[in-house]
């Protein structure tokens, strides 16, 4: 009798010491974040994503901007998984709990009294943010305010292009051929970009922008811009 426990045990042990293993291979991988629920609410950021390496160490960014980088623990006992940076502040919530659907790897945790559940799925490379594909040479085709067409008065020779830099700087060039330039900056979570021009009489301005390969769409989201769409393609050459 003694033995046949001895040997159930064994096997309970192996059993456990096995698939703590396949859980931890399943995460090792590239993954995209498909959802974040805080409590109700959607807290999605934009193209998010997280490298786990079977070495121990992780990184993340947004799109092709890496921001984070360290290493990882999990804890079998919990299913508990820990991302730890190296340079960012401690992260006071903790870590993560572990499960599986179907292909997407599942996070939840509490933060300030609310469950956070972090949705992820496979990929095989960097998601691309709207950030990345600002980057480059735009031409206005087409601008219009409460709906109607000022194309005609606003770029009646057709000068008008914006060039936003890697760097995050912005060549504006207006109808006139004036260049203007400042920054520009992209909010984390949604797809929304200010401009703050270096000029002391510039305007501070918001944008909600839709961008891909050969088209960028800008709505105005600020006071001052509120009723202004602006739409803009792709060019390779100034």
């Amino acid at each position: 009798m003694k033995k046949e426990l001895k040997t159930l045990a064994v096997i309970a042990l192996t059993f456990v010491s096995f698939t703590t293993y396949a859980q931890k291979e399943r995460m090792i991988g590239l993954w995209g974040v498909e959802k974040v629920a805080v409590g109700e609410q959607s807290m999605t950021p934009v193209a998010k994503w997280f490298r786990i390496n079977p070495d121990g160490t992780q990184q993340a960014g947004n799109g092709w901007l890496q921001n984070k980088e360290g290493v990882w623990d999990y804890d079998a006992e919990t299913s508990t998984f820990t991302p730890m940076d190296n340079l960012d502040i401690e992260d006071e919530f903790g870590g993560f709990s572990v499960s599986f659907s179907n292909e997407n790897m599942v996070w939840e945790r509490e933060e300030e009294g609310m469950l956070v559940t972090v949705t992820l799925t496979p990929i095989e490379k960097l998601p691309m943010s709207p950030a990345d594909y600002l980057e480059g040479l735009w031409d206005l085709v087409e601008i219009t305010e409460n709906e109607v067409s000022i194309l005609d008065s606003f770029d009646s020779e057709d000068k008008h292009k914006i060039h936003f830099r890697w760097d995050r700087i912005y060549n504006d060039y207006s109808s006139g051929g004036k260049r203007l330039t400042g920054y520009w900056h992209i909010h984390g979570h949604r797809p929304d970009i200010t401009l703050l021009p270096h000029q002391e009489d510039g305007t501070v301005e918001s944008w909600r922008v839709e961008v891909n390969e050969k088209e960028l769409l800008m709505t105005g989201i600020s006071d001052s811009n509120r009723t202004i769409q602006r739409k803009y393609v792709r060019r390779k050459m100034f």
